[in-house]
């Protein structure tokens, strides 16, 4: 009890004394206070020191924004660059793990949870890991650009040389090689350039790879190949090349595609689903059979006289997840999220799907007349061709050298832009070019003016009225024909808008959230509350943090002060985010820095590349399986456009005339169709129009896997959000 007190006494003790040191302290300045103000001097040295403390804590405002808010160094890549150990198996392991199956015997888990957001990196090759620098790639073989089919012969390639050809394509050339895979980037960035690939997207990164699409990351990868090798650009999504009517690739699940059309490109598919399955896709899809429906109407979807068949799309479960993941390894896909569930598809007799496209377009994504070529374009081409054409001097052949018909001759008003109008129109003819655009009338004029021999026929190309957008076709069809792999042209504007960026930007970001797995934070991992996304309202959640991060000021100088007042306005609507980015590029780096000042990860920083190429998601595409054998006579899936027959059978449907002409492919119990919505190049490819054949007998079923060039589910937001 005595301990207690004496430690109590001590306690008021230094109380007692610490509150009278307070008040001499306070008393002592005020004292102070009072003699600095009695004086002009003591005013002045007081007016200083507030002064002085202000601006300490100015400066340290500023140092503390910046510091935690999203900066965009000058970083040197924006991709995922880290390289794979040369050893054997390290990318199938890889590739293994991201399309794993569901286990039958285990919970159905949340799909944020699941494999199927797993995404395979674009692991760039390095630019500078080269240091032969003796080492220059060259063309070989006559500076020829050469059939795939001829390289195959060959195989496997001599050493020291390797056959090149961009993602998708059929035709490539042989570049000199040092035998040393730290130089393969190297060969690879002047083979692209060689084969007309566009500059601009070579800054982003190059891939590589083998002809049954798998990427070569490393020395072992590239061991296993036959030293034919695709080059992928930036983010493009491999496309099987097709090779030759019949060929067959075999891939290492026992899956067998078989080329049956090159434009579009098509495969037959067997050895990928079981009848079992069959079974079961329509047991399952049968209970929520509907309608089929299209595009359009109050709710984005309506029943039309076009669509006369009956669909359900499957929900999600171990069935559909493990179809996404062999869907996604069939097409060489990053993700098996790129897959959508299921569509059971049926059609009894006399039902039909008219000719149609896959993908969506109820959105403009870009300003009108974004990208339009004008006849200076067609000049600047012409003035380049006709310099690189003298600079080859008598490697070329004699009818494109100067004085040729072929020769590029800015000054001829007829001459050259005849012979190279005559040639596009030829090609144009022979591969439903102008049909699959419906474009016949402008054709027969272009033929009744190259006959009239008009002048100035360049000019009226090029013109409003004109087809401006088919330059770069036009200059194309002679690339083909000087067969040159100096004289290939990259026509791009080089314009990117800030819509481009902002889908590009998520999906970068996506695949790195991806790639980092674990050590990403929780908040903006799939399912977490900022993991991106193309969602209208991960749109509006965005432009709502910009708001609330920067000053009008600063917005206004980003953008403009009537946009400002419009987003203020507008901001709760859908895609208000992509308006603004449409009309104001620069508005996408306020947008990025506010998201990475919450996401507070430093490898998810993001430097905006010097181009990208517009990318929006979209269908990319379609595995059709034919599930079973009822229909004898019809239900053939059409490509009325493709120059190819199935056979030589006359077909003729009732109510549908487009299956008389182009290609059917005939609906064989357990086979599929692969098709193509977009080029390798990520465009739409307008020769993909086809349709369902009405059966003359019995019920066809079938089942539409849909691809994306994107997370489908979360793409499919920015069509029907």
């Amino acid at each position: 009890m005595e301990t207690i007190r004496f430690c109590v006494s001590i306690a008021i003790s230094k109380f007692t004394r610490a509150m009278k040191a307070r008040k001499n302290l306070r008393n002592q300045t005020l004292l102070k206070l009072k003699t600095l103000t009695s004086t002009v001097d003591g005013r002045k040295y007081l007016f200083h020191s507030i002064l002085k403390l202000v601006l300490v804590f100015i400066v340290a405002f500023v140092f503390t924004h910046l510091s935690f808010s999203p900066r965009i160094p000058q970083k040197r890549s924006i991709r995922v660059e880290q390289k794979l150990h040369s050893t054997k198996n390290v990318t199938k392991n890889w590739i293994d793990s991201v399309y794993k199956l569901e286990d039958y015997n285990t919970p159905l888990i949340p799909l944020y949870e699941s494999n199927v957001l797993s995404i395979l990196p674009n692991l760039i090759l390095s630019d500078n890991a080269c240091h032969d620098m003796a080492y220059t790639p060259t063309i070989l073989h006559d500076y020829a650009i050469h059939s795939v089919v001829k390289a195959m012969e060959e195989t496997p390639a001599q050493e020291n040389e390797l056959f090149f050809m961009l993602n998708g394509h059929n035709e490539g050339i042989y570049v000199s090689y040092n035998e040393d895979f730290e130089c393969i980037q190297k060969a690879a960035n002047f083979a692209a350039k060689a084969l007309g690939a566009d500059v601009k997207l070579l800054p982003n990164g190059i891939r590589l790879f083998d002809q049954s699409g798998m990427p070569v990351v490393n020395a072992y990868d590239f061991s296993k190949t036959n030293r034919l090798l695709h080059i992928l650009l930036d983010f493009q999504i491999w496309i099987w090349p097709g090779i030759r009517i019949g060929h067959k690739y075999r891939l290492e699940t026992g899956t067998v595609l078989t080329t049956i059309s090159m434009s579009p490109k098509v495969y037959d598919v067997e050895n990928f689903f079981t009848a079992k399955e069959s079974a079961e896709i329509v047991e399952v899809g049968m209970k929520t059979l509907e309608r089929s429906r299209v595009v359009g109407g109050p709710d984005g979807h309506s029943v039309s006289k076009v669509r006369t068949s009956h669909t359900a799309f499957l929900s999600d479960s171990k069935l559909t997840r493990n179809f996404q993941c062999r869907g996604a390894r069939l097409a060489r896909l990053p993700s098996p999220s790129f897959s959508e569930r299921l569509q059971l598809v049926r059609y009894k007799k006399g039902e039909f799907y008219q000719p149609h496209h896959d993908t969506f377009q109820s959105r403009e994504f870009l300003p009108d007349n974004w990208e339009v070529f004008t006849h200076e374009d067609y000049t600047l081409w012409i003035t380049w061709a006709a310099d690189k054409v003298r600079e080859l001097g008598t490697r070329v052949p004699e009818e494109f050298r100067e004085g040729g018909r072929y020769f590029p001759n800015v000054n001829s008003t007829s001459g050259f832009s005849h012979a190279l109008l005559g040639i596009f129109l030829t090609s144009g003819n022979a591969s439903n070019y102008f049909v699959a655009r419906g474009d016949q009338e402008w054709a027969l004029w272009l033929d009744k003016r190259l006959n009239q021999n008009d002048d100035d026929m360049m000019v009226s190309v090029m013109g409003k009225s004109g087809r401006p957008s088919y330059l770069p076709d036009i200059i194309h069809v002679w690339e083909e024909a000087i067969n040159m792999p100096e004289t290939r042209y990259t026509l791009n504007k080089g314009n990117v808008n800030g819509v481009s960026y902002f889908y590009n930007w998520i999906r970068w970001a996506k695949e790195r959230i991806s790639y980092y797995g674990d050590d990403v934070p929780s908040h903006i991992r799939p399912g977490g509350d900022l993991y991106p996304s193309y969602s209208t309202f991960f749109e509006s959640q965005l432009l709502a943090y910009v708001l609330e991060d920067y000053r009008e000021n600063l917005i206004v100088r980003t953008t403009h002060k009537a946009m400002y007042d419009w987003i203020v306005k507008h901001k709760a609507e859908r895609h208000a985010t992509t308006a603004v980015l449409k009309l104001s590029r620069d508005f996408i780096e306020l947008i990025i820095r506010s998201w990475e000042a919450r996401a507070r990860y430093k490898k998810l920083v993001y430097t905006l590349p010097t181009y990208v190429k517009h990318f929006n998601p979209q269908r990319f595409v379609t595995l059709f399986l034919y599930l079973n054998n009822e229909t004898k006579v019809g239900g053939e899936t059409v490509f009325p456009y493709s120059t190819e027959r199935y056979s030589g059978e006359v077909i003729k449907r009732t109510g549908m005339s487009d299956c008389s002409r182009g290609l059917a492919v005939p609906p064989r119990p357990l086979h599929a169709a692969l098709f193509y919505s977009q080029t390798p190049e990520g465009d739409l490819d307008v020769m993909s129009l086809h349709g369902g054949c009405p059966p003359e007998e019995g019920t066809k079923w079938g089942s539409n896997l849909f691809m994306w060039n994107a997370d489908a589910n979360d793409g499919s937001s920015v069509w029907y959000d």
